[in-house]
């Protein structure tokens, strides 16, 4: 049941900040209760790594230095293209695990910005980015959503919005 204001007062209570399934709160969660997030590029529902998509940069600007060297240092050129990929995918993971960490997360679902509920897990820009987890819907002209950390959002009602889930 919802009252005037659109609240639904029969929703059950969320907890302060979105879980994984395992109970343990997301590597990205920020102090603000929105989660960081890798696993913008999926094939069907698997993410693929940006480490794996950071070795295949690295191996495309190795390949246009070893082009440009191979005449003069050959060895060079070889060793910049084998060592390259290896650098930076090792170092966009340890960016995102260690530095500044980022749950990997996949969409699952896209429905109607009315239909979220407490609880939804939402990309909040789009179908990339960070998610947060629906606090409070209230239903008007627009839908205005409160995210758990107090982060607002509103979005026109038949407007469409990304459901994710996290992995971790």
């Amino acid at each position: 049941m919802r009252t005037e204001e659109g609240i639904d007062l029969f929703s059950k209570p969320v907890d302060l900040a979105p879980l994984e399934t395992d109970g343990k709160p997301p590597r990205g969660l920020t102090e603000e209760g929105w989660v960081r997030t890798t696993g913008w590029l999926q094939v069907g529902d698997h993410p693929v790594s940006s480490a794996l998509v950071a070795a295949l940069t690295g191996l495309l600007w190795a390949s246009v230095g070893a082009a440009v060297l191979v005449r003069e240092f050959p060895v060079t050129a070889g060793v910049l293209v084998l060592a390259t990929p290896v650098v930076t995918g090792v170092g966009w993971w340890l960016f995102t695990s260690r530095i500044r960490p980022a749950s990997v997360a996949r969409n699952v679902a896209a429905k109607p910005a009315e239909s979220l509920v407490p609880g939804d897990l939402v990309r909040l820009y789009g179908s990339i980015g960070p998610v947060g987890q629906v606090a409070e819907v209230a239903l008007g002209e627009d839908v205005d959503v409160t995210f758990q950390g107090g982060l607002r959002q509103s979005w026109p009602a038949d407007s469409v919005v990304r459901v994710a889930e996290l992995l971790n």
